[in-house]
């Protein structure tokens, strides 16, 4: 009998299934596709002392009770599909992982529904890529404390060492906290990607810098302390070539999204958070994708590109102060959903398991977790200094920008939200005026 079952043998899963085997625990694969099973030993020696099955029941009976299934496929129709057979075949206090990116609502309602069939659940948020998840991702995960006392030590030998000598995964708490702090993790790469983007396109919108000299600049950030491996694949696809030119040249102009994004902005509604930063990167997606409003507009517009300097000090000062806001929006979603839901969150806990093994680890996160008090933010007076040190870096960033017709989504966004959240009074007692005239909503006085 095998020690641990995958269902959903794609990129992800195989990496899985390599890294559990190469650390000696035996794995059952499962997957509907004949042709992802066919050859998956031959490619990857390692699973050579797996069993691999495309009957999903002969998979449940390999595995040694309690039966420990980690489900890795798309949230929706198919890991609905998974569950239901699952429930009705496993046996009770088997445990069921859900590992795939769901939206934590869903997670908690599959955690009820598994509860009431006597079984063990775990909903576990995962980073880290195809790379990563073989080399050591990192692990969020929610649930049944029960379950994950079974498996931490096999999550102790597949994940990577944090900055502060810890592997990276942690339990977040008894429900859907895991894939809550995936969501969150997954906002934050969302405006760190777009951040990467902007300043991309600014430099190659100068008419003074082609994309290899785009990728020198991102190199020598990347050895100081705006190191960041997203910013680091960044420089390496900058440099990409086909037997046509470069890569990005060939590339559609236009991004999608995989809900994740839009989880986090409607927890963010509920609560009455503002993450205006993690709004301004959807919508620039969003805004790629309409073809036909961006083709039409574009006709009636005359575009007389001209070339611009860039001050690349204050670049780099107004990249660091929206990463600072970009994280400073996700920990007051988090604290907020602490004190709603009755959850207790660590901050900090929730930097160090990014810190190593994750798509958005960075310098960045080990400055977060040294130098400021991530978990009481508003209470750090460094931040806030740190921000107004930075600030007319992106203010001389946004002039050039605005001056030259270059659209910097995000950028704007951190000014705005830092301008506000720092100023003693705002715009906003003329509304209430507004409405208590037209609705007769009620006007509090001081």
């Amino acid at each position: 009998m095998n020690d641990f079952g995958i269902i959903g043998i794609g990129r992800i899963g195989t990496s899985m299934a390599r890294n559990m085997s190469s650390k000696g625990i035996i794995v059952s694969l499962y997957d509907k596709s004949h042709n992802s099973l066919a050859k998956l030993k031959s490619d990857y020696p390692e699973l050579e002392s797996s069993l691999v099955f495309d009957d999903i029941y002969k998979f449940i009976s390999s595995i040694s009770k309690p039966r420990k299934v980690l489900v890795l496929v798309p949230s929706g129709p198919a890991l609905d599909e998974v569950i239901s057979i699952l429930i009705k075949h496993l046996d009770p206090n088997d445990i069921l992982i859900d590992g795939g990116n769901t939206n934590p609502n869903v997670s908690f309602k599959n955690h009820q529904t598994i509860k009431s069939k006597n079984l063990l659940y775990l909903g576990m948020g995962v980073s880290g890529g195809v790379k990563g998840v073989l080399e050591g991702p990192s692990i969020m995960i929610g649930g049944d404390t029960n379950a994950f006392d079974q498996v931490k030590n096999i999550f102790s030998r597949i994940t990577s060492e944090t900055i502060n000598g810890s592997k990276s995964f942690e339990f977040f708490g008894d429900s859907n906290q895991g894939h809550f702090v995936k969501m969150i993790h997954n906002g934050i790469e969302y405006v760190e990607m777009q951040l990467i983007s902007s300043i991309y396109y600014l430099i190659i919108n100068s008419k003074k810098y082609m994309y290899d000299d785009v990728a020198k600049i991102f190199k020598k950030w990347n050895d100081i302390d705006l190191n960041s491996y997203l910013l680091e694949i960044s420089l390496l696809k900058l440099t990409e070539k086909t037997d046509n030119g470069y890569l990005l040249d060939r590339i559609d102009d236009k991004a999608d999204d995989n809900g994740t994004g839009r989880w986090m902005l409607k927890h963010a509604i509920d609560l009455g958070c503002s993450v205006t930063m993690l709004n301004s990167a959807i919508d620039s997606r969003f805004i790629s994708n309409d073809n036909n409003t961006r083709s039409k507009a574009n006709k009636l517009i005359i575009e007389d590109k001209k070339e611009y300097d860039i001050d690349f000090e204050s670049l780099a000062n107004a990249y660091m102060f929206c990463r600072l806001i970009n994280y400073f929006q996700a920990f007051l979603l988090m604290g907020s959903a602490n004190k709603s839901y009755g959850w207790n969150i660590s901050i900090s806990n929730a930097l160090n398991v990014w810190s190593n093994g994750s798509i958005i680890k960075s310098k960045l996160i080990n400055k977060l977790l040294s130098d400021y008090s991530v978990d009481n933010i508003l209470d750090d007076k460094n931040v806030f200094n740190n921000l107004n040190e930075l600030k007319p870096g992106l203010i001389d960033i946004l002039n050039t920008s605005l001056i030259n017709d270059v659209s910097l989504p995000c950028f704007n966004e951190a000014l705005n939200y830092f301008n506000q959240i720092s100023s003693s009074s705002l715009s906003t007692k003329l509304i209430q005026a507004q409405r208590n005239y037209f609705g007769s909503h009620e006007i509090k006085i001081n």
